[in-house]
């Protein structure tokens, strides 16, 4: 019988759909239930010692290195709950013939609806507002709008065009960055594709959901987020690695920008002692964004129909990321 790993954390439901959907494929599933192990927290050792029997993981936050692909001969497959593949070593994962799929399709409109929600709170201050009421201050001061404000949306993929239909519903001038555009989608939403310099500097609210790989870790350092307008914000729901963390601590201590929303650090779990939890002009979450309860019954369901998908020899085009795989790979 082949065994599925499932690294949940310690509160994940034992009876979650996409374990039924497995049990009922005939696959053996085990859940890891530990916390730091979901968080990547544990160590190369550790994923190899709970991972040495399985031939396939529904993957969380854990890390997999050269040294845990090597050493995990019997793994076949990685499903990665969400689109972010960064803690695996894909050249590695190739070479040992190990899948690595993730769920477009799971969670993009969650992370649309928190990036929405971080951009709303930052124009309303509500976070500013609820800590002075708390303290028996009454403060109405005016507040930014949402319509007629300029999001520019860096990343088209399926987040930020769940993002763009929104933001168009609440009458917001759309203009986007992508290399790789769906323009039926863009002339129908009327966004207006720009040079990434041209969208920094003509945008009132900045969203970020664009991949983290070589080519763009570190892409809003310093000089790129010099060019945002002095009553801007930032928001970042994609990854942490994308902004030069340092360089936007110093963008916010001086005001630069108007403010910044982040569900997504360089480093996570981050430290209480990261400079940006100390400024009231940033409103922060623990990397949140795609994980409502709708959004996390649809990943697990999509990565486990991955994994029964691949050991019934069909090949999941859209959720494959090391395509080239399929050359070596087999069960």
């Amino acid at each position: 019988m082949p065994k599925v790993t499932v690294a949940s954390n310690s509160k994940f439901d034992k009876n979650a759909p996409c374990i039924e959907l497995l049990k009922q494929n005939g696959f053996e599933v085990s859940l890891t239930a530990n916390d730091a192990f979901s968080q990547g927290l544990t160590g190369d050792d550790d994923v190899i010692e709970k991972l040495k029997e399985s031939d396939a993981v529904i993957a969380y936050g854990e890390y997999y290195t050269s040294k845990v692909l090597d050493n995990l001969p019997n793994l076949k497959v990685i499903a990665r709950l969400g689109v972010g593949f960064d803690k695996i070593d894909m050249q590695s994962a190739t070479q040992n013939s190990v899948a690595v799929t993730i769920t477009p399709n799971g969670n993009h409109q969650s992370v649309a609806e928190h990036a929405i929600t971080l951009m709303m709170s930052l124009a309303k201050s509500i976070v500013k507002k609820d800590t002075l009421l708390r303290n028996g201050e009454w403060n109405g001061d005016n507040n930014r709008p949402i319509r007629g404000q300029t999001l520019g949306i860096v990343g088209l993929g399926r987040i930020g065009r769940s993002l763009a239909t929104r933001a168009r519903g609440m009458e917001m001038n759309i203009i986007a960055s992508e290399p790789y555009p769906d323009m039926k989608f863009v002339d129908d939403n009327n966004i207006k594709l720009v040079e990434f310099d041209h969208l920094l500097s003509n945008s009132d609210f900045v969203s970020i959901h664009s991949p983290l790989n070589e080519e763009t870790k570190g892409m809003f350092n310093k000089q790129k987020l010099s060019l945002m307008k002095k009553s801007a914000y930032l928001v970042n729901t994609a990854r942490g690695g994308l902004i030069v963390e340092k360089d936007i601590i110093d963008i916010l201590q001086n005001n630069m920008i108007a403010g910044a929303g982040l569900d997504v650090f360089e480093e996570e779990p981050t430290s209480h002692q990261n400079p940006l939890l100390k400024l009231d002009n940033v409103i922060v979450s623990p990397h949140m964004a795609g994980n409502d309860i709708q959004s996390q019954i649809d990943m697990g369901n999509e990565a486990a129909q991955s994994i029964i998908d691949l050991y019934n020899s069909k090949w999941p085009e859209g959720s494959i990321v090391n395509k080239e795989v399929k050359e070596t790979w087999n069960w």
